[in-house]
This record gives structure tokens, sequence and C-alpha cells, in this order.
């Protein structure tokens, strides 16, 4: 699976629009927007950002998906 479907898929499931998961997370609308949408990949620091917002355990669920694609 691709990061940007999964945090979708994750944000999604939690009821949380781009701004709202951005304002929890402190990442602007414009930058979640490229991610969930493929055209960036996100720093490790986002990553971490994310789970925290999204109240998700595993975070190496999500840094595991990012390295992958860079590596790809």
């Amino acid at each position: 699976m691709l990061f940007h479907t999964r945090l979708k898929e994750l944000r999604q499931q939690q009821n949380l629009t781009l701004r709202k998961l951005g304002e929890k997370a402190g990442v602007s609308y414009s930058i979640l927007n490229s991610i969930e949408n493929g055209r960036i990949q996100p720093s490790k620091d986002v990553v971490i950002a994310l789970t925290i917002a999204l109240k998700i355990e595993d975070k190496e669920e999500l840094l595991t998906l990012v390295r992958n694609a860079s590596e790809g």
C-alpha cells in the first residue's frame, strides 16, 4: 500500500477533513493535500506528527511506507 492511500484511509476512518487533520498535526492544508494526492513524500517529522494527530500506536507502519516509496 502507498503512504498517501493509507493516510487518506486513516483520516476518513476518523471522519477528519484535511483541514482538521492539519490543525491537529500542525501541518498546512496545502502540504497535506499534496501528500494525500501523492505529489510529495512527507518528512519523518511530518509522518510522526500525523501519527500523533491520528492517535496511531504503530508509527512504524507509516514510516515504513514512506521509506519504501523513497527507495523505489
